[in-house]
């Protein structure tokens, strides 16, 4: 007689998780539902269980992923060092995970795409919370006499902008080939040189 494999609530949603994302690095988009159950042995019904659709379930991936990426980001804010040294940790840590996990992997990639290009939920929660960071290392820095003057919450999203290239999965992707020569410091270097402008210029006026 086989014997079934007991498992809780939380472990089952985190085998499906994990298999799901096994799955999308190799077949990419034409990941279905009744693959994931399969490979986890468990019924296309008892995935529903736990995801509604393929479209919960491929964005519980995502953000699991992302919450990953924040961990690390939030380790480099907390480490020792001035403001700047700690936030260009921060974005070069987010650089290569996103590069490594994502974009070298070319069906995992079609995944990020779709959700940065129809801008999913945890995308958009994962800037929230990175800006948030940015904003909060901006504000130690500005006390510490490193940082010119600005509301840190918006030098926060200006700095996660200013730094995109590098960020975006598509952009990684095809950055070497237009620009072969560029280095994600170079990026982060024009951002913290912005940041510590004492005399920033005057906003351009809206259109």
């Amino acid at each position: 007689m086989a014997i079934v494999e007991r498992r809780s609530p939380e472990e089952t949603r985190s085998c499906i998780l994990s298999v799901a994302w096994d799955l999308f690095r190799q077949l990419g988009t034409r990941t279905t539902v009744a693959d994931i159950a399969d490979k986890s042995g468990m019924s296309s019904a008892n995935v529903y269980r736990f995801f509604p659709s393929k479209q919960a379930l491929s964005e519980a991936v995502c953000e699991g992923l992302l919450s990953e990426m924040l961990k690390a980001a939030r380790r480099e804010l907390d480490s020792p060092g001035a403001a700047a040294q700690r936030i260009a940790g921060m974005m070069l840590a987010l650089h290569r995970l996103m590069r490594d996990q994502m974009t070298d992997e070319a069906r995992a990639h079609e995944i990020v795409k779709i959700a940065v290009d129809e801008v999913w939920p945890p995308i958009v929660d994962y800037l929230h919370k990175c800006a948030a960071m940015l904003a909060e290392a901006i504000a130690e820095g500005q006390a510490a006499g490193e940082f010119g003057p600005g509301d840190p919450k918006e030098l926060g999203w200006q700095t996660l902008q200013a730094c995109v290239i590098i960020q975006d999965p598509t952009m990684i992707a095809q950055c070497p080939a237009i620009r072969p020569e560029a280095r994600p410091e170079h990026a982060i270097d024009f951002a913290l040189r912005a940041l510590a402008n004492p005399r920033p210029p005057a906003p351009i006026p809206e259109s």
